[in-house]
């Protein structure tokens, strides 16, 4: 089995968190653990092979770095100066769309397409010169998927189907996930997607989306949230929790845990969850919203608990509350949110700050952490530009503490997909345009 899956904005951190969700044994997802079979990578979509089916639903609901999940039907060859749509002028045959593409249904048939990128080189091309004899890829990639699209409407409609065709806007080449779910296009027809390279095309169809919706929910709804300070986004957290190399059911400490938005999505993902923090109205915070969580998710009684404590001196909590903590993954605090980018030497006074209190944290989970066990935290990191941040100068405190830094995407993987923007001691970052703060992902185990 071929599947490709659709990365998030951040795809270096989309990708550590498929790696190491598939490459971990699990049988409610029909995972052995065995390493991916990586076909074909992009900062779009990174796709695999599998002996197995994999249990496509339960796998989205996982995936927080993930858009969606396609099946590969096909894949064509092609010659690098075909256009996509020249490439595919045979192909896409009625008796083929109703096999292998379109799901049965009575009534208008609705479908959309969408083009990913295997080869952003192909983006980077020139125009080519309208009158040249051989086809050539561009007239303008951006034209592709409308081209694609009547071709594949014509021919339906004149097997006497009757079909609507959604598109993707204006200079994009595909749907968001949004489109997708609002159209019906996965109960009602088709999401046909085409992933382009310079010499092949592999034509897909769309399994699964990302339940935006769910996701806002779980974000937005909640009775307390805090602007000021900052939250980490729910799908983040996901991924942070997928990276703790942890089986469902083991128990994981979030010892900096504010409004509890690591805490509700480890609930999600099936483990036992404890929260701590030292401010009592985050505690206060986190024990609402953690109740509403409940209630709307149909939490079982005893899977969490949230206490105030500082991180410093947590130890004392666990032993009182007699559970066995097998991670942390946490959002540590990050310092002082800013609107614009600080003095130097207030970055440097708040990077001195905080390298105390996570020496003296990370020496007190010491006392309770088993070997091998992973923390995996957010440290600051001020957005310089694009590209540039002022990172923590140096996170060797841990490996003084007793810690490996351990790389968040494996040095084999990561060499196959140049396009990964890595720090230089194999961290991540996230952020969003607008924050000054930005977080710096990294995964410290336990020697």
């Amino acid at each position: 089995m071929k599947y490709a899956f659709v990365l998030g904005r951040v795809y270096t951190l989309s990708v550590a968190e498929l790696v190491a969700v598939l490459e971990k044994p699990d049988a409610s997802l029909n995972l052995s653990g065995e390493p991916v079979k990586i076909l074909e990578a992009s900062e779009e979509v990174l796709v695999i092979e599998t002996e197995k089916p994999l249990y496509v639903d339960r796998l989205q609901k996982k995936l927080g770095g993930v858009i969606k999940i396609l099946e590969i039907v096909d894949i064509i060859k092609k010659r690098e100066s075909d256009s996509i749509n020249f490439a595919l002028k045979h192909y896409f045959k009625p008796s083929v769309l109703k096999k292998q593409f379109f799901k049965e249904y009575k009534g208008k048939m609705q479908f959309g397409v969408s083009i990913y990128i295997l080869d952003m080189q192909l983006l980077e091309r020139p125009a080519p010169n309208p009158n040249a004899k051989t086809p050539q890829f561009f007239t303008s990639i951006f034209t592709e998927p409308k081209r694609v699209g009547m071709m594949i409407k014509n021919g339906l409609t004149e097997s006497g189907l009757s079909v609507r065709l959604v598109l993707p806007e204006f200079n994009s080449l595909s749907l968001a996930s949004v489109v997708v779910t609002k159209n019906l296009l996965l109960s009602k027809g088709a999401e046909i997607c085409i992933l382009a390279s310079a010499q092949n095309i592999f034509t897909a169809k769309t399994l699964t989306v990302q339940d935006f919706e769910d996701y806002g929910r779980r974000d937005y709804q909640r009775p307390a949230r805090d602007e000021k300070q900052g939250m980490i986004p729910p799908k983040v957290a996901q991924v942070m929790l997928n990276l703790a190399n942890c089986p469902g059911g083991e128990t994981i400490l979030d010892p900096f845990c504010g409004i509890g938005t690591i805490v509700q999505e480890g609930l999600l993902l099936g483990f036992r969850m404890i929260g701590s923090d030292i401010n009592k109205i985050a505690i206060k915070g986190s024990e609402q919203n953690l109740e509403w969580f409940r209630n709307r998710y149909k939490v079982a009684p005893g899977k969490y608990g949230v206490e105030i404590s500082d991180a410093t001196k947590v130890s004392g909590l666990i032993a009182k509350s007699g559970n066995k903590i097998n991670a942390i993954v946490t959002e540590g605090t990050l310092g002082p949110i800013y609107g614009q980018y600080p003095k130097p030497e207030e970055i440097q006074a708040n990077f001195k700050d905080l390298e105390k209190l996570y020496k003296k944290s990370f020496t007190e989970f010491s006392k309770f952490l088993p070997s091998k066990a992973r923390i995996v935290m957010c440290v600051p990191a001020y957005r310089k530009n694009r590209d540039a941040y002022e990172m923590f100068p140096s996170l060797d405190f841990a490996q003084d503490l007793g810690y490996n830094l351990v790389d968040i995407i494996s040095p084999g993987v990561a060499k196959k997909m140049k396009f990964l923007k890595l720090t230089e001691r194999k961290t991540s970052i996230y952020d969003r345009k607008d924050q000054v703060v930005a977080r710096e992902i990294a995964i410290f185990e336990k020697v």
